[in-house]
């Protein structure tokens, strides 16, 4: 294969990396710990897609030897920073969360 073709699949692989993290992230939070968030599961999943994408370009640099050390393989073949992904979709959730006044979420 071409490296344009290879790039492209890299990136393509990161995002997909990177949407897998928030709806990971997001469905702990709406199911494992109940919390009732802004726009129910969706919501969750949209705010935790943007933190894990905000998370992994700006946490990238700080936790990038962590990373290494722990995640080597996915590291240097996809270019995704996993933990900062996770610690920024959890952030940002946190934040919504808090923001919601930490509800329980209702039984249905």
């Amino acid at each position: 294969m071409s490296d344009d073709v290879v790039k492209f699949l890299k990136q393509i692989l990161a995002i997909a990396l990177y949407l897998g993290l928030g709806a990971l992230v997001s469905w702990i939070y709406y199911y494992l710990k109940r919390k009732d968030l802004l726009g129910g599961f969706i919501g969750g999943l949209v705010v935790g897609v943007i933190g894990a994408l905000i998370g992994g370009f700006v946490l990238d640099r700080i936790l990038l030897d962590i990373t290494i050390k722990f995640l080597r393989f996915l590291v240097y073949d996809t270019g995704v920073n996993l933990i900062a992904g996770f610690l920024g979709a959890f952030a940002a959730l946190y934040v919504m969360n808090m923001l919601n006044h930490n509800k329980e979420r209702r039984k249905y």
